[in-house]
């Protein structure tokens, strides 16, 4: 009887890890767009608050500093479920989607290359988050300088 309930047990759980590795998450765009909701100024720079909303529901807020001593800019998540791509200045939200995907589907997490960037965005050498990453696998870019074609950072989440 005791085997009989292993096996019953072992066989749920095989087909439980099956099902579950047939899905996979990846990102998609959003959809929201970047809203002006405060800004305020001083002598010294100013601070711009913004809101990435989708359907009059925020998503996410940015708090952007401008000031010639200190710059800074911060992205504080409201909804679960979505990610930052790019840099925070410049940030597109992703939202995350489980699409069913063959198990042999391989993501490279932390995985991460530097490609420099030139007129018209064109990449040197020109690769695709997917030749890197992997199909449908997150990922964020970040610029390694604030000049003009800037070198990318991609780093595969």
């Amino acid at each position: 009887m005791k085997l009989s309930k292993l096996m019953l047990g072992l066989g749920f759980s095989l087909i439980s890890t099956m099902a579950a590795s047939s899905y996979a998450q990846s990102t998609v765009p959003s959809g929201c767009t970047w809203i002006t909701t405060s800004v305020v100024s001083s002598a010294s720079g100013a601070i711009v608050n913004t809101s990435c909303d989708l359907n009059g529901t925020s998503i996410a807020t940015r708090e952007q500093k401008y000031n010639r001593y200190s710059p800074s800019c911060s992205v504080t998540w409201v909804a679960t479920g979505y990610v930052q791509s790019g840099s925070c200045d410049s940030a597109v939200i992703l939202k995350y989607v489980t699409s069913s995907v063959a198990a042999t589907q391989a993501c490279y997490p932390g995985s991460t290359t530097t490609v420099q960037t030139g007129p018209n965005g064109y990449l040197n050498p020109n690769i695709t988050p997917t030749q890197f990453c992997g199909q449908g696998c997150p990922y964020s870019v970040q610029p390694q300088s604030p000049y003009s074609y800037p070198p990318l950072k991609y780093t595969c989440l």
